[in-house]
């Protein structure tokens, strides 16, 4: 991070005076992250401010790193700067330049580096309770131990609670509860039953504490949906009675209707004298029948221009009619709404009470934990004070970044953080306190988050009050004549965006309508840099006659436009790349890294776009983020672990060998796969004679024979750098991409195995529990194209951005969150249909659509203002859309704001653009460079070759065996390796089993790692390895005093000795050494024994002369197939010490 120190300008410089609090308002690109920082310098270069003194709430993770980068590079900077250099700083950032500032401030880094914690508090406020929450776990009610729960988790704990749930109302004859969850099952379906419960349990507050809702909960649904509590069939056939229904209407329009004459009319007529003769009960049952003998389903008078030819005055009379049919017809639908609620929230509030004891109980809280209780810890009229005054660091400068993404708890916590700011003690103690809040309202587009643009309004009109009734008793009382109200400032100049791209984002703005956008007042023009700047509009890629033909397309699942759509962005880069001018920092040529794609959501066209740049070989980072069960390099390795823990999954095996790890083609699945019907696909395998067959179930088998005593990391481990090479044939597969999913499924499993007992199955189930997402930094892939949301693009900016989807219809899909208010709570209501969204409910919908819309908008800007120098806006059309994009998309409504001069263009048809491309000149890369001055003699002269530190020398590799057995067939040379392994391990083991055990131990060990061995092989090994066991000659070796496997590292002569001794024996006199050997034709004497097994052995023990100094060192072979014992001279030792003629290799054992 640069330690760089901009000159502050205009308001930014009003902005960072420390003693003002401040309510700034940045627009994007404004250089808001460059006043935090410089606000913070503020603070820390007065004399009565300390490090721990000032605490920063961010959005992000990275945010908050960032910010404490910035900082903290420049605090460094500062320690050993040139004065004069130190000097500009401060005056850069509005700081005076004394000698005494100057001193101050090059001790600032050792301060912030000394202050408890080691630094800054710069967290999020999710991080900052955490933290909290952590240091007074008592006072929070928190039990020892408590963590914050991770996703998968979350999902895990949300199933065993509705599961034990179930068991208990099972228990208990709860009929009507399993009824009411059986119903919302089938309305809302598994997933939304159990994603709607969540909604409940996260709406706490309607639950739990003073005020709570509790059962039975009809009457108060009924007050809720605003109806009387007693509200019933009584009620809706009292709207019905003469008293309340206007009937004096209804008759003039029977009348009329009869005097008509017509068929319709008639009939119409008949409807109306058999409502209005039944009884008002009878009448709320039949009120679907007057309604249809009237009026149209859209609401719309029947026959009205024939009727009112009859009656002039029918018009009226139909309209009281709707009325006060539609009060009966709302009255009937809240009803259902209630009769289908209450039971539904019933069941939601068991579940929420349920998962806040379950949460307690196993010690874990959420986020939404952590905000809540860090803001009643810290407002607690008895322990918030002392809290305040426990902690290790008086808070009295709170900077709050990215304020428009901050819900309602979180703001909370920040008052009651600054409540004593401005009343009270907090006040009057000649301390000065400030808040510094930063945001943009256009800017506030994480509503799917909980957060809400409105609490950013609310907070600033609770700050201003604060302030501006502290500064008003303070002059009354003469306390503080200087007493300061909040200071209201506004950025609105951008060092990021050309004045062209900006120019054309006010249009929009003012064409749209500032009010679409939520806003109170029309925003300030925007003031860019005056460099060229381009706004592209791609003619949208339309449906063609032939679409429906493509369906064996391998990407048939998205819509043939998507895909041209695709192809077309990857051609358009493609050819950008190297061509397209950009001028920012120097007129230059556009590289990769220099052009962003975004999206509107997360959805499968991203996914595609970086398939066809990835085809066209355009750099290109992944999507910035994916659910991790995804990516198919994880699908594959999951299905190999499912086919490890269940063989009969025949999917999944299927899937498996068709994956890059096997390489079938699905020609040879059919082929190989083909067999009787009830035949597990893995038997059928297995009975193949085929060669590819017998190898792919070979590698299986070896997957199988691990997977019972494996960890599933290990288990994926060897999948990927084992015999299987998976992790090379997924990326020459799959790209370079292939390599993060893969990596972050390996970081599971060993979060999985640091938070569970580990076991093949309980990973599976953990895995399948959550959808874990995979994040790439987004700041990370330089020089590559990056594609992504409009949300992961915030805080980020490129040359060149591209809107691949503007042409999406903000209304596809409808409002399935619904939330009424009952006070300062919220209740949800369940997935509701249309003819049940009346009243509050209807206003409630319609309250969140305008919201949602707004967000649209918003979504709309930040996208814009990405872009630094060109923005181009692209999109597919549908088969509903008509040749013409939905009225209220991006795309409709940018459209009109273009020229009218069409381009034609050879990748999209047509184009229009807006504003001015910087062509010509010449690239900064390629002319007009320095000539370089002349190197002396030494910089030019070839440098000497570097010291190398010696390569471990491995005793097993300490030369080649040149009078060893003639090699053996792969197969057979496999098969031989296995059974010295084996061998091997049991000499390890047994050694510790008493001899009476160690008979069956050894069998019982070799049936579970050795089991797809014959029986007669297994007993020949357990034979050898029992024969050497029982040998006396030997029994020092495997007595109590020997260590088995052992390590060994030494420098002897300049030369690395590093290996593993099979038994060695450890006495004050003298130490031995001993490695197994299980060659199939053993030597009978020692001048048979091979020079490099000799070697080997003299590598040893001179590594353990130079650990064990002064003792006699013994090296000596075990034979196993004999058994015998050959010990190694000493003079023999001493002749083929390393250093001679040994080769360095890798380490070996």
């Amino acid at each position: 991070m640069s330690a760089k120190v901009f000159p502050l300008k205009g308001e930014q410089a009003l902005a960072v005076d420390p003693q003002d609090s401040v309510w700034l308002s940045a627009s994007a690109g404004t250089g808001k992250t460059q006043v935090l920082s410089a606000r913070v310098l503020r603070l820390l270069l007065r004399e009565d401010v300390r490090p721990e003194h000032i605490l920063c709430l961010t959005f992000t993770k990275a945010g908050a790193a960032e910010m404490a980068e910035r900082v903290n590079a420049v605090l460094a900077s500062w320690v050993r700067t040139k004065p004069e250099a130190l000097a500009g700083d401060l005056l850069a950032i509005g700081a005076d330049a004394r000698p005494e500032t100057q001193a101050r401030a090059r001790t600032l880094f050792a301060s912030v580096l000394d202050c408890p914690g080691g630094g800054l508090r710069i967290d999020t406020i999710h991080a900052f309770s955490q933290w909290l929450l952590g240091a007074f776990p008592e006072e929070a009610g928190l039990i020892p131990g408590t963590q914050a729960m991770e996703d998968r988790d979350r999902e895990l704990l949300a199933h065993r609670v509705l599961a034990d749930l179930l068991v208990d109302w099972q228990n208990r004859g709860e009929k009507d509860l399993l009824g009411a969850l059986e119903k919302l099952s089938l309305r809302l379906g598994p997933d939304g039953a159990r994603t709607w419960l969540m909604r409940c349990a996260n709406a706490r507050e309607a639950w739990i504490g003073p005020g709570a809702w509790q059962e039975p909960l009809g009457g108060r649904i009924r007050q809720l949906l605003g109806l009387e509590s007693d509200a019933g069939p009584e009620s809706l056939a009292a709207l019905c009675g003469d008293d309340q229904f206007d009937v004096r209407s209804l008759r003039a329009c029977s009348e009329a209707n009869a005097a008509w004459g017509t068929k319709t009319g008639l009939a119409a007529a008949d409807v109306i004298a058999s409502w209005l003769a039944a009884s008002p009960a009878r009448r709320a049952e039949t009120a679907d029948d007057l309604f249809k003998a009237l009026f149209t389903q859209k609401g719309e008078p029947r026959s009205l221009k024939a009727l009112e030819k009859k009656d002039p005055i029918f018009p009226r009379n139909v309209d009281a009619v709707r009325v006060s049919l539609s009060a009966v017809l709302d009255h009937r639908a809240l009803l259902a709404v209630a009769d289908f609620a209450t039971p539904a929230l019933t069941v939601g509030r068991r579940f929420a009470l349920a998962w806040d004891d379950a949460k307690q109980r196993e010690g874990l809280v959420d986020f939404d934990d952590l905000i809540r209780r860090a803001a009643a810890l810290l407002a607690d009229g008895g322990l918030g004070p002392w809290i305040r005054y426990k902690l290790d660091r008086q808070i009295d400068h709170i900077l709050v970044d990215e304020a428009q993404d901050t819900n309602e708890a979180q703001w909370s916590i920040i008052r009651a953080l600054t409540d004593d700011f401005f009343a009270g003690e907090g006040q009057r103690d000649g301390k000065l306190r400030t808040i510094f809040v930063v945001g943009d309202y256009k800017q506030a587009i994480f509503r799917f988050q909980g957060t809400s643009p409105e609490n950013f309004q609310r907070a600033r009109e609770r700050f201003r009050k604060a302030m501006a009734d502290r500064a008003a008793a303070a002059r009354q009382l003469r306390e503080n004549l200087d007493a300061r109200e909040l200071v209201e400032l506004g950025l609105g100049r951008s060092y990021r965006t050309a004045q062209s791209v900006l120019q054309f984002v006010d249009r929009s703005i003012e064409a749209i309508g500032y009010r679409e956008f939520g806003l109170d007042n029309a925003p300030d023009p925007h003031i860019g840099d005056d460099r060229p700047g381009l706004v592209t509009l791609w003619k949208p890629v339309n449906p063609m006659p032939d679409d429906d033909d493509d369906e064996d397309a391998p990407d048939n699942w998205l819509p043939a436009p998507e895909r041209r759509m695709a192809d077309r962005i990857a051609a358009q880069i493609k050819s950008m790349i190297g061509s397209f001018t950009l001028v920012k920092g120097g007129k230059r040529a556009a590289g990769p890294g220099d052009i962003m794609v975004l999206v509107r959501k997360r959805r499968e066209l991203a996914g595609l776009i970086v398939a066809r740049l990835h085809a066209a070989g355009v750099p290109v980072a992944g999507v910035d983020r994916l659910r991790l069960g995804a990516p198919l390099p994880v699908k594959d390795l999951m299905a190999a672990l499912r086919f490890a823990a269940q063989p009969l999954d025949d999917l999944s095996l299927a899937s498996v060998l068709v994956s890059p790890l096997f390489g079938w083609s699905q020609e040879q699945l059919l082929e190989h796969g083909y067999r009787a019907k009830g035949v597990p696909l893995w038997a059928h395998l297995q009975r193949s004679t085929d060669p590819d067959v017998r190898q792919s179930v070979d590698m299986l088998l070896d997957l199988l024979a691990r997977a019972d005593f494996e960890l599933p990391q290990a288990l994926l481990h060897w999948m990927l750098v084992g015999p299987w090479q998976g992790r090379r044939k997924l990326v020459a597969r799959l790209g370079r991409e292939a390599n993060d999913p893969i990596d972050e499924l390996l970081n599971a499993a060993l979060s999985y195995a640091g938070a569970h007992i580990p076991s093949l199955q309980g990973f599976i189930q953990w895995f399948d529990a959550g959808e874990g997402e995979l994040k790439r930094d987004p700041g990370a892939g330089e020089g590559l194209v990056r594609v992504m949301t409009v949300h992961g693009s915030k805080g980020l900016q490129a040359p060149i951005v591209i809107l691949a989807d503007a042409t999406g219809n903000p209304d596809s899909s409808p409002v399935r969150e619904i939330s009424l208010p009952d006070g300062e709570r919220s209740i949800p209501l369940p997935g509701l249909r249309k003819a049940e969204k009346v009243g509050r409910v209807s206003e409630a919908e319609e309250a969140e659509r305008k919201a949602e819309r707004q967000e649209h908008w918003r979504l709309l800007y930040v996208a814009m203002t990405r872009a630094e120098e060109a923005l181009f806006v692209g999109g597919a059309l549908g088969q509903r859309d008509k040749g013409e994009p939905a009225p209220d998309s991006w795309y409709a409504r940018l459209a009109p704001l273009m020229p009218q001069e069409v381009i034609e263009d050879p990748i999209w048809g047509e184009r229009r653009e807006f504003g001015e491309r910087a062509e010509g000149g010449t690239i900064a890369a390629q002319a007009e460079l320095p000539i370089p001055p002349s190197l002396p003699q030494w910089a030019v002269r070839p440098i000497g070759p570097e010291p190398r530190p010696p390569r471990p020398l491995a005793p097993s590799s300490a030369g080649e065996d040149q009078g060893s057995d003639p090699p053996l067939p792969p197969e057979v040379s496999e098969l031989a390796a296995r059974r010295g392994v084996l061998i091997h391990r049991l000499l390890e083991r047994l050694p510790d089993v008493p001899g009476p055990q160690r008979e069956e131990r050894a069998r019982n060990w070799l049936e579970r790692n050795a089991g797809d061995m014959p029986l007669a092989d297994r007993e020949e090994m357990l034979a050898r390895s029992l024969g050497v066991l029982d040998e006396p000659q030997w029994a020092d070796l495997f007595g109590p005093d020997a260590l088995a496997e052992v390590p060994l590292a030494a420098t002897v002569g300049g030369q690395v000795i590093a290996g593993t001794a099979d038994r060695l024996l450890i006495e004050p006199e003298r130490i031995m050494v001993a490695d197994f050997k299980t060659s199939r034709r053993p030597p009978h004497a020692l001048e048979e024994v091979p020079v490099p097994t000799i070697r080997q052995m003299a590598a040893y023990a001179a590594a353990l002369g130079t650990i064990y100094p002064g003792r006699r060192i013994e090296a000596a072979l075990l034979y196993t197939q004999t058994p015998q014992l050959i010990v190694i001279p000493q003079d023999m030792l001493a002749a083929h010490k390393p250093g001679l003629a040994a080769k360095q290799e890798s380490l070996g054992g």
